[in-house]
């Protein structure tokens, strides 16, 4: 990766974000996902940084950004989440498809988020885990374990 300048700085300053549905509900069809990938892009240049890589899942979203040093990383977690949900819930045709598994005024992230800065592994690494989201056998496993039945 080459170095990033400003006027006055010269920085790398990567993060590996995911964000996951509220109570990790498969609201997030192949088309959700792509207007996610895509907004989120659209929103960290406005901040002047760069998505590097972005996938989706059926519950959640992998994002590996660029961030110059003037942006908290919390303020783009942040806007992000609140965006990005907001976009959603103003499309129709999402909210249809979201309705079938979140009810009523249902926020459509949940609180909590992971963040994790990048300079432990390589970014090859981390491309390729965000890349494989949506691959079979990447696949989230939905089974009952009977733990929690009413008797």
């Amino acid at each position: 990766m080459d170095y990033n300048k400003k006027k006055h700085a010269v920085f790398l300053l990567t993060y590996h974000i995911v964000f996951v549905t509220k109570y990790r509900k498969p609201v997030i069809s192949d088309e959700i996902g792509d207007f996610l990938k895509n907004h989120a892009e659209y929103l960290v240049c406005r901040f002047g940084g760069e998505v590097l890589s972005a996938e989706t899942d059926r519950d959640h979203i992998h994002l590996l950004v660029s961030l110059p040093p003037d942006i908290a990383p919390v303020t783009m977690v942040t806007t992000l989440k609140t965006h990005l949900s907001r976009q959603v819930h103003e499309n129709e045709a999402f909210m249809q498809y979201v309705r079938k598994y979140q009810f009523g005024k249902c926020p459509f992230w949940s609180e909590s988020y992971f963040i994790a800065t990048t300079g432990t592994t390589s970014m090859e690494k981390v491309k390729a885990y965000i890349e494989s989201q949506r691959t079979e056998e990447h696949k989230r496993k939905y089974v009952k374990s009977g733990k929690y039945k009413k008797h």
